[in-house]
């Protein structure tokens, strides 16, 4: 769980086998998802979607900073 804008969050990494990629979800402390970041396996693009109206900006920034840690593949070490 994270602070985040005075409100606690919690994230949940996951893949998306319909969709072909990951996905970095994030969720207030009411239970209520605040917005998603996904990775597509298809083109490497990443996308987000918002759920709420309102979303402090400093939450979004997390989740993207923590969407280019936590999505991407690694690259193999070439050695």
């Amino acid at each position: 769980m994270i602070e985040l804008a005075g409100r606690n969050y919690e994230a949940t990494i996951g893949s998306d086998v319909q969709r072909d990629g990951m996905y970095l979800e994030l969720v207030d402390q009411d239970n209520h998802i605040v917005g998603e970041i996904f990775l597509s396996d298809v083109d490497g693009k990443m996308t987000v979607t918002l759920c709420q109206a309102e979303v402090p900006v400093e939450v979004v920034e997390w989740m993207i900073a923590r969407a280019h840690i936590r999505l991407p593949p690694t690259d193999p070490v070439i050695g």
